[in-house]
């Protein structure tokens, strides 16, 4: 195993790939932005496998760390704005989105992609995390709480393949949004 200080990230990635060595990867990386940028540029321009791979280290780093990737918000919505993004990528962006305060100068841009994927034929994943998105863009701007109700109303209502995480996290959201 090599010594933390000769960890060559894009080299970690593409060995055998398991919950230990992402734990190992986003430790060596840990709250260094420089690290960090590596990892991005692996997530942002890699080829598919290793972008996957990157998105779940990136996960774990924006969870222990969510400043890190307040500099790539730009990037993530032009990479979902890709007309073939993967699932993965669209999974893993949104879901640290659930996690940080977006600046207010991506706040239009993220919940008109987030909103978008509500109701869409996207994995279950990628629509709750985006309900999770819009509706903590809507507590900071009230006038969107009715429009995201009624797409989440309408989503639970249509939800053929009967998910339990959507018709959870809908179920959560739409409570919250009656309360305020």
């Amino acid at each position: 195993m090599p010594d933390f200080q000769d960890l060559d990230i894009e080299s970690e990635i593409n060995r055998d790939f398991s919950k230990a060595q992402v734990t190992r990867i986003a430790g060596y990386i840990g709250a260094d932005t420089d690290r960090f940028a590596v990892l991005m540029n692996i997530f942002l321009r890699g080829q598919y496998i290793n972008t996957q791979k990157a998105g779940w280290v990136l996960s774990e780093c924006a969870d222990e760390y969510p400043f890190l990737i307040i500099p790539y918000f730009r990037n993530f919505i032009q990479k979902l704005q890709e007309p073939f993004a993967s699932d993965s990528v669209k999974r893993n962006i949104i879901r640290v989105w659930q996690y940080v305060d977006v600046p207010d100068e991506y706040i239009d841009d993220i919940y008109d992609i987030c909103f978008g994927f509500i109701n869409s034929n996207e994995a279950i994943a990628i629509r709750v995390f985006s309900m999770t998105v819009c509706y903590n863009i809507a507590r900071k701007i009230p006038e969107l709480k009715h429009e995201l109700r009624l797409i989440v109303e309408d989503m639970l209502m249509k939800n053929q393949d009967g998910s339990a995480a959507i018709i959870s996290r809908g179920k959560k959201i739409l409570t919250d949004l009656k309360k305020k």
